[in-house]
């Protein structure tokens, strides 16, 4: 952050805390051993902090404005002096929406919000919070015995961290199975148990999904569907179907390729790797292309992008365009680009690589050299 910069957000978040209607996040906090906390504003979707600042307080109380044009996840902690080490709090990312104003309070150590929808909501769920404040007590016997090196304790309170989180995910499906248009539904899609995530995301209503928690449904939505994909992207199981258009605009399946091995390449212009590892993948399709057809999928890049992409790099396979969308990502739980994916004539997963790697072209002499 500039030095300008920084100090404008300092002089905007820093403040003492009368007239506190005029600020829309305001506080009472106990257990501070300073005059001061910091606060973390956080990209929900990305996770990465946009602003970080100090705000004074007074009398356990502080008020400060903060920039409210996006969604943002607030995380609060107490400011260290001098040689200090930071200490860390077992606090939630709280979720602030624009044009809100939001209420913090209790010990540094147990905060909570209210004063928006869904704080309030939320703290008139109560079989929710219980939930969370056990397992909360839980995690904090769990660090002190990994502080001990307590093992057959870590090993005890693992086992019931693992069952209060599905606990809890239940918890919240039926809040939201009971509640399908509730902004608060949409706050507890996140952090789900994978199956759970799954169902929720078919019972939450379009006017969450459309909403101002769009970006943030679609984002675990996506994480749900990746990770139940990854059960099932292993070798030997069936590879899932697609519809994708060709360069001729018409539309192909990997049903399209039946009868033959196919080796689906996930790539985009703007993946360094991908453009890199093009040479050995024709001459391995040169190799080969009697007994598979290698299959570009392109991602992430415009149509135009990809056309100029393909004619750029003379790639010679079958070309299919899928631009932005997560649906194929997501089915063949794509982690990174290049990932390439080899496809028996039956229809089965063989290997998948991501990123390039001699292994896996060592894989097709294997299976193809006669």
């Amino acid at each position: 952050m500039k030095n300008k910069s920084k100090l404008t957000l300092l002089a905007m978040l820093t403040c003492a805390c009368t007239n506190q209607n005029s600020y829309n996040l305001t506080g009472e906090i106990s257990g501070l051993k300073n005059d001061s906390i910091i606060v973390y504003m956080i990209d929900p979707i990305t996770k990465k902090a946009t602003n970080t600042d100090t705000v004074a307080v007074k009398d356990n109380k502080f008020a400060v404005n903060i920039p409210d044009s996006s969604l943002t996840s607030l995380y609060i902690i107490e400011k260290p002096k001098g040689n200090e080490t930071i200490r860390t709090y077992d606090n939630p990312l709280f979720l602030f929406l624009p044009g809100e104003k939001m209420k913090i309070h209790g010990d540094i150590d147990n905060l909570s919000a209210s004063g928006t929808e869904i704080y309030d909501k939320l703290n008139e769920a109560k079989d929710i919070t219980n939930k969370e404040d056990e397992l909360k007590g839980v995690r904090k016997m769990f660090t002190e015995a990994h502080l001990t090196q307590n093992q057959k304790a870590i090993d005890s309170l693992n086992v019931i961290i693992k069952e209060l989180n599905a606990q809890l995910s239940t918890s919240k499906l039926n809040y939201i199975k009971n509640n399908p248009n509730s902004i608060l539904s949409g706050y507890l899609f996140q952090n789900l148990r994978t199956a759970d995530g799954i169902e929720a995301e078919k019972l939450l209503g379009e006017n969450l999904k459309n909403g101002v928690l769009g970006k943030l449904i679609s984002n675990f939505a996506f994480n749900y569907r990746m990770f139940d994909s990854m059960e099932n992207i292993k070798p030997g199981k069936p590879a899932p179907n697609f519809k994708l258009k060709n360069l001729d605009g018409e539309y192909m399946t990997l049903d399209s390729f039946k009868g033959k091995y196919v080796l689906l390449d996930f790539w985009g212009t703007w993946c360094g790797p991908c453009k890199k590892g093009m040479p050995d993948m024709k001459k391995y399709y040169a190799k080969y292309s009697n007994k598979m057809e290698i299959v570009g999928i392109c991602c992430r890049d415009t149509e135009k992008e990809w056309r100029e992409g393909v004619e750029e790099l003379q790639l010679p396979w079958t070309n299919l365009y899928n631009g932005q969308s997560d649906e194929i990502i997501s089915s063949y739980a794509v982690l990174g680009y290049p990932t390439k994916i080899l496809i028996d004539s039956e229809g089965k997963i063989v290997e998948i690589s991501l990123g390039e790697s001699e292994d896996f072209y060592k894989k097709l002499d294997e299976l193809f050299r006669e």
